[in-house]
Formats: C-alpha cells, sequence, structure tokens
C-alpha cells in the first residue's frame, strides 16, 4: 500500500475525530469559563512554563481554531484544489495531520492547565 493511500485513510479518519476533540474542547471551555480567574494564560512555554496572560474569553481561542481546521479538512478542499493521491495532496494532508495532533496536545496542555486554575 502506498504511502499516499495510507495518508488519505489516517487523514480522513483524523478529521472526523478533530470534530470530537473540538466539540469536547468547546464543552469543556463552557464548563470551565464561570470558574476561571479573570486572567489566564495564553502561551505556555516549551518548558510548560505560562509566559503570557490575557483574559478569561482566551479559552475559546483553542476550541475555535480546532473547529477552523475541522473546517478545512473536512470541505475536500485539499482533494479539490489537488488531484488525489498526488505528491501536493499527499503532503498538503501530511501537514494538516501535523497542525491537528499539535492543536489538540495544545488543547490537552491548555484545558489541564485551566482546570487546574479552577480549583
Amino acid at each position: 500500500m502506498s504511502y499516499s493511500i495510507i495518508i488519505s485513510k489516517i487523514f480522513n479518519k483524523f478529521a472526523m475525530f478533530n470534530w470530537g476533540v473540538t466539540i469536547l474542547s468547546f464543552i469543556m471551555a463552557i464548563v470551565l469559563y464561570p470558574q476561571l480567574p479573570k486572567e489566564v494564560p495564553d502561551h505556555i512555554n516549551a518548558f510548560g512554563a505560562a509566559d503570557s496572560y490575557g483574559g478569561k474569553l482566551t479559552v475559546f481561542i483553542l476550541p475555535f481554531a480546532l473547529a477552523m481546521i475541522g473546517l478545512l479538512v473536512s470541505s475536500k478542499w485539499i482533494d479539490n484544489r489537488y488531484a488525489d493521491l498526488t505528491i501536493q495532496n499527499t503532503l498538503t494532508k501530511t501537514l494538516m495531520l501535523v497542525i491537528m495532533i499539535l492543536l489538540w496536545y495544545g488543547a490537552g496542555i491548555f484545558f489541564l492547565t485551566y482546570y487546574q486554575l479552577t480549583k
């Protein structure tokens, strides 16, 4: 099985999984929002320490970013732009997979931090 076929199959499954993560992150943001302090971390450095703070509404940045990525990958934009199983199609899907995974990781770190702030 070629790399392009494997990436296409993984991409389609991850695109569906992204909607689950997006919905969960919106639910977490709505549930945690009333309990958060007025100022929350909006950037965490590589060592896990908050180095920038913003208002409570920043808790919704990652859910919206996940939703935008979800709309982009579910709209078949990549397949309409580049013929299926071409190098451009495969590289674009690979890049989108990396972006999705990094956003999921970031959402997990941030929501764990936000949860700890509510205690």
